[in-house]
């Protein structure tokens, strides 16, 4: 029996994939006996120059298909964000429609629209977009085709999508909250809900969560995230304490402090496929 696997947030530049980094994920993927493998967006943080060529490597061993995240969208234009939104793939006795998603400053609603604007337009990735409306219109016309979408569609429906859509999966650190009006929208759990969606992917906020049902919906969200979230990096600190004398747990200082070193380096060469696997979620295809 073959598989799909939907995979999320692979940030192949910024990880700095190499050959071993591509051949060690397709050899995993083929284990699983995976025959289409989708890309939950942020693929890269160029869609031309690096992950097109990656998207073309990745054929030569599976059916590959894709939705975008808002680092995919970086060298897009607005219409080509629009033509490569909500795809529909037949797999035999399912279906996967894929679509991006986005975000209404509706999961940090203790701040007005105009002051979650200014930390975007501060600190949030996105501030390099150029989209051609607003973050909660943007919001609102994906909810509307998406509620079109499935009106037609039957219902043994995996659904791919980036952003967030639902507040369970927000963060929850002081520190980090105001992020949250950036993550998605539960506009879009209410619509999986009232037409019996029974399984979806995502990614974006760079925490795994595995399988959660709430309300009938099997959610479920493995990104890879970036290297310094990794569970090999973390790991590797944890357990060589001599490169992180203060004890700190800045995921970026503790990350700098190893990244370079050998045994670091041999350590994630031993252990890159179990992360890997960690960030597969996969479906039996009939």
């Amino acid at each position: 029996m073959t598989k799909l696997a939907i995979i999320s947030d692979l940030h192949i530049d910024l990880n700095q994939f190499g050959d071993f980094e591509i051949e060690t994920l397709i050899a995993v993927l083929k284990e699983e006996k995976v025959s289409h493998l989708h890309l939950a967006g942020d693929i890269s943080n160029h869609f031309y120059t690096v992950s097109q060529p990656f998207i073309e490597q990745m054929a030569a061993h599976f059916t590959v298909t894709y939705n975008l995240g808002n680092h995919d969208m970086l060298d897009l234009s607005e219409k080509e964000i629009q033509q490569l939104d909500f795809q529909i793939f037949p797999l035999g006795n399912r279906t996967l429609l894929s679509f991006h998603g986005w975000y209404d400053y509706s999961f940090y609603p203790t701040r007005t629209d105009a002051q979650n604007l200014k930390f975007k337009n501060t600190f949030w990735f996105d501030r390099r977009l150029k989209r051609s409306m607003s973050d909660k219109e943007l919001t609102l016309q994906s909810a509307h085709r998406l509620e079109q979408t499935l009106a037609r569609l039957d219902h043994n429906l995996i659904v791919s999508m980036h952003f967030v859509p639902h507040r369970r999966f927000t963060m929850t650190h002081e520190r980090f909250k105001p992020f949250n009006a950036f993550l998605g929208s539960h506009i879009f759990h209410n619509i999986f809900k009232k037409y019996g969606v029974s399984d979806v992917v995502f990614g974006h906020a760079h925490r795994s969560y595995g399988c959660q049902n709430i309300e009938g919906v099997a959610y479920h969200s493995r990104p890879l995230g970036y290297i310094r979230e990794w569970d090999l990096t973390i790991g590797f600190v944890s357990q060589h304490p001599v490169y992180n004398p203060s004890g700190t747990w800045n995921l970026s200082k503790r990350y700098n402090a190893v990244k370079n070193q050998k045994d670091f380096l041999a350590y994630k060469k031993k252990h890159l496929a179990e992360e890997f696997r960690r960030s597969i979620t996969l479906f039996p295809l009939k």
